[in-house]
């Protein structure tokens, strides 16, 4: 079971990333890394809210490239870009996004749950081209936003335990594809 709200940003919903290389459109740019199948196992969850479907194990495939210090995440809907750290191995992503759990009605603020999406982890090879694996540490991070009336979602069922909260997943992955050959 793949969570909805709660991998929706890093994994759906961030900014195409403009800078494209090697004549590759936005959606794959640098040099390409391949696919990988990722398992996810849930660390904590101080969120306990029904409406993020947290499952405890998740599985799914991204595929990765590189440019220099940059590392894409390609999740098939655009390429989201963190860093490389000198060691070219460690690597960090971040992103986020406003959800509206509840529209304003005139006069009355609505909810706004602003996540923030991070990861960090390293590559199993500091090979430009060559990786055949990688882990991460994964965490969602949910707060109301400024001015937002998010009470009647906290501490009632299917809402959040508490605000702001978090969720957190290790994350083990392999390459199931190289990369396509770009002659």
């Amino acid at each position: 079971m793949r969570p909805s709200v709660v991998c929706a940003s890093l994994f759906l919903c961030a900014p195409v990333a403009a800078c494209m290389g090697h004549g590759q459109d936005a959606h794959e740019p640098g040099d390409r890394l391949g696919t990988f199948h990722a398992t996810a196992k849930l660390v904590s969850d101080s969120c306990q809210a029904a409406v993020l479907g947290v499952s405890r194990d998740w599985q799914f495939d991204v595929k990765l490239s590189r440019e220099s210090h940059t590392l894409y995440w390609l999740n098939g809907a655009e390429a989201i870009p963190g860093t490389i750290d000198q060691d070219g191995v460690s690597f960090g992503f971040e992103s986020g996004v406003e959800v509206v759990l509840q529209p304003a009605r005139g006069v009355q603020p609505g909810c706004v749950i602003e996540r923030r999406d991070r990861a960090s982890g390293k590559l199993g090879s500091s090979s430009t081209s060559d990786v055949p694996r990688f882990n991460a540490d994964l965490s969602f991070d949910y707060d109301a936003k400024s001015g937002s009336a998010c009470a009647g979602f906290v501490g009632v069922e299917g809402g959040f335990a508490v605000l702001p909260c978090a969720v957190e997943y290790t994350l083990d992955a392999k390459r199931t594809a190289l990369p396509p050959s770009l002659d």
